[in-house]
């Protein structure tokens, strides 16, 4: 049974939360949204500037594992404060780089940062909401890929469109994870005071996990959606500038304002799931629909590239990101929290998002590879082998749910 909090200090829980993890999105997000123009003003190839963000996802998806399994003896208001502390030093010193080499290391450091955040955060709200407060608190944390990723972008649009140096991007995240992480302290010392923690002991102690073949089989099915929407998703949102003005000659400032439109999809998406899991309560049943809706969309692209028609292009990608950020939804949110009975809801945090950030991991990189050997189309075709085989893996698991369920 949950200690928790009054309605109102919930809800000011909520938005700490949803306040860390936005900054922090805008000062992870901010290297991919200004990588138009550092590829132009530093002269280098998509593959190589590919590696900085890979380095981030790496080092970001390999954290989230350990910090998963070590996030039940954090205390959170300073776990998620030296987070953010952390990630503001190193994107300031990133305006200090001349090139790509010392780039990826910073970014190195801030994935390991980072990685420490959305397991304490997810912990945080498991510990201290009542069960009618977890609806709410999945739709809130869910805008915060969407918030964030709209003022990295934008802010990389506007600065661009002004001329101004890549550097002046990493300036304003360093100012907003600084100032988010001082409010996160305060606010978090305001919470502890009100509340009457409740014993890790004890907590764990109403969570009985089961390994019996069926739930490991459900648990390898969901960590393989994992990896495929990190690397849809992240594939899509860290090259769609790029495809923009290459395919369709959008001027690279257009292009990074028309992309910071596709994570804001990403909310009614979230609404999606809200409306679909008081239906289907399988996680993995409502992965195989927004997978099997993701291969169409797919499809379709690589259909209509060689039309050249950006609106519609735009249209399918939208489509795509909405999907994703429900798959998202329900690996990372909706799992963790609705499962916190039966599993640590922050161990399990960290353990999904690692494997979201293995497929993130191998977009950024491998993509642009792609990109520089193959062409575009060729991307689309293996983003589309990466849904199907997802798909498939979710339809293998819902049909041997069924026969087991329906067996005498």
């Amino acid at each position: 049974m949950v200690n928790s909090l009054s309605n109102k200090k919930s809800n000011f829980l909520i938005f700490l939360c949803w306040a860390a993890y936005t900054a922090a999105y805008v000062a992870r997000l901010n290297y991919n949204a200004s990588m138009v123009e550092i590829l132009s003003q530093l002269g280098t190839t998509k593959e190589a500037a590919g590696t900085v963000s890979s380095f981030f996802f790496f080092a970001y998806g390999a954290g989230q594992l350990v910090n998963g399994l070590l996030s039940k003896r954090y205390n959170t208001k300073f776990s998620v404060t030296i987070a953010l502390v952390a990630s503001c030093i190193i994107n300031f010193s990133m305006t200090f780089c001349n090139g790509i080499d010392a780039m990826k290391y910073l970014w190195l450091l801030n994935g390991i940062f980072q990685s420490i955040l959305w397991s304490s955060l997810i912990k945080t709200l498991s510990d201290n909401l009542a069960d009618n407060k977890l609806s709410r608190a999945v739709m809130v944390m869910s805008t915060t890929v969407a918030s964030g990723t709209f003022a990295a972008y934008g802010l990389a649009a506007l600065f661009s469109a002004l001329k101004m140096n890549w550097t002046s991007i990493f300036y304003v995240a360093s100012a907003v994870v600084g100032v988010v992480a001082v409010l996160w302290f305060f606010g978090m010392s305001t919470i502890q005071k009100s509340k009457n923690e409740v014993k890790e002991t004890e907590k764990q102690s109403n969570k009985k996990l089961s390994l019996t073949p069926m739930f490991v089989f459900g648990v390898v099915v969901i960590l393989i959606s994992a990896v495929t929407n990190g690397f849809i998703k992240d594939g899509v949102t860290t090259w769609v500038p790029s495809i923009l003005k290459e395919e369709f000659g959008v001027p690279a400032s257009l292009s990074i304002i028309v992309t910071l439109l596709l994570p804001v999809l990403s909310i009614f998406g979230a609404s999606l799931v809200k409306i679909l899991h008081k239906k289907q309560k399988d996680e993995n049943a409502l992965n195989g629909i927004f997978y099997f809706a993701s291969m169409i969309l797919i499809g379709l692209i690589i259909l209509t590239l060689n039309l050249k028609s950006a609106p519609l292009t735009l249209i399918l990608f939208g489509g795509i990101a909405c999907l994703m950020a429900a798959v998202n939804n329900v690996i990372t949110s909706v799992v963790p929290l609705y499962s916190r009975d039966k599993i640590d809801s922050g161990l399990s945090a960290g353990l999904l998002n690692t494997f979201c950030y293995v497929g993130s991991t191998l977009a950024t990189s491998l993509l642009g590879k792609i990109a520089d050997t193959k062409g575009w189309n060729d991307v689309f075709i293996c983003l589309l082998i990466f849904t199907v085989v997802s798909f498939a893996v979710c339809c293998f698991s819902m049909i041997l749910k069924r026969s087991r369920t329906t067996a005498p």
